[in-house]
């Protein structure tokens, strides 16, 4: 019995250790971590009504997208040897029940803090909390290693839900930093036309 414990223990500690550590306190000091969401959030968060993708620097919208971020969390961070942020942050979805969707991506930053380069990888499904915990480590530890995500995409998934987006409709389209349907061009008509 003593053995089947060590042996326990042995893996455990294996596996704590294996990962780096993905918390943004361990990688960003509060102004740093707030300035990062600030620069995540005018490409991840929803436009303020009735304005194109174009004005959504204009400084005038400053605070509406301060007050977006305040309703997002960075929950992973990690830096990579050759430059590379990844990021996941999490929101809270419209559901009945509470529940939260976590945008897994990866960026370059400059020594500016100019954000050079920006591209979301993964959405999940709308997800309880421990649930959305357990399944976005999991996904961005896999993204950070470079691993393919392609078993967690809901085609291949076997009814378990992971990642949303991308699928075989919408795709992330690096140029115009957001998200694209094939059928309808913009995430939000697609969103639209199934509502009606």
């Amino acid at each position: 019995m003593k053995v089947i414990w060590l042996l326990i223990i042995t893996v455990f500690n294996f596996s704590c250790q294996s990962s780096p550590d993905y918390r943004p306190e361990s990688h960003l000091d509060p102004v740093k971590k707030d300035k990062v969401l600030q620069q995540i959030i005018r490409y991840a968060g929803k436009l303020p009504e009735k304005i194109s993708d174009s004005l959504k620097f204009n400084s005038k919208y400053d605070t509406y997208y301060q007050e977006l971020a305040s309703r997002h969390q960075l929950t992973h961070y990690y830096e990579s040897d050759n430059g590379g942020h990844f990021f996941m942050l999490q929101r809270q979805a419209p559901s009945l029940q509470k529940k939260y969707v976590a945008i897994g991506g990866r960026m370059r930053i400059i020594e500016s803090d100019s954000l050079i380069e920006y591209e979301e990888v993964f959405r999940t499904w709308k997800m309880i909390s421990d649930t959305l915990s357990q399944r976005g480590a999991l996904l961005f530890d896999k993204m950070v290693k470079g691993e393919s995500l392609e078993p967690y995409l809901t085609k291949n998934s076997n009814g378990i839900e992971y990642i949303e987006f991308p699928d075989d409709y919408v795709y992330y389209d690096k140029v115009s930093r957001s998200w694209k349907s094939k059928r309808f061009g913009s995430v939000e008509e697609m969103v639209e036309k199934k509502e009606d």
